[in-house]
């Protein structure tokens, strides 16, 4: 089982098998139990987005680039977002907005996606007034930099996403 991921790749529809033998020649890939969702590692983030934004993988719908993964129960899982989220805050400048997004996959019955989005979110902008005295500036449809935050089963990721970076790579679309 592969820890230390540093991407998700969703696939187009019914192509799991597909994307995996696809992007195997790039990284380690794995399914995530979830359809048409792999996590993987690769080498070098930006080649492999040059690539998948070159159409090198014909299966391939979207990706999120993931910073730091690891794994959470229902029970830990806002404690450990909030204790993970707070490396970000001296990432966002003052004159940026912020925005947090949460995609799960799994965990429907004990945790919402919106539930979790509003309360760590909330403590995110919390802590940067707490700590830089300034209310921060959020933007939840096109902020400068975007904190996604990927649920698939126990496995999670977070992903820092600027808004270049969704400039430059189309591939790279939260939901």
């Amino acid at each position: 089982m592969l820890e230390d991921w540093n991407v998700l790749a969703i696939g187009e529809r019914d192509t799991e098998r597909e994307l995996l033998m696809e992007l195997e020649e790039d990284g380690e890939f794995e399914r995530s139990g979830f359809r048409d969702i792999v996590i993987g590692r690769v080498e070098d983030i930006v080649e492999f987005l040059e690539d998948a934004e070159n159409k090198k993988y014909p299966h391939l719908n979207r990706v999120i680039p993931i910073d730091d993964a690891f794994f959470v129960s229902p029970e830990n899982l806002m404690a450990v977002l909030k204790r993970r989220i707070e490396r970000y805050i001296d990432e966002i400048e003052p004159s940026e907005t912020f925005g947090f997004r949460v995609e799960r996959r799994g965990m429907k019955e004990d945790i919402s996606s919106q539930a979790v989005e509003r309360e760590v979110g909330g403590y995110f902008y919390d802590l940067i007034e707490k700590v830089y005295g300034r209310k921060p500036k959020v933007n939840l449809k096109n902020p400068d930099k975007l904190i996604a935050i990927e649920i698939a089963g126990n496995r999670c990721g977070i992903g820092f996403i600027t808004k270049e970076m969704r400039e430059k790579y189309s591939l790279i679309r939260v939901k």
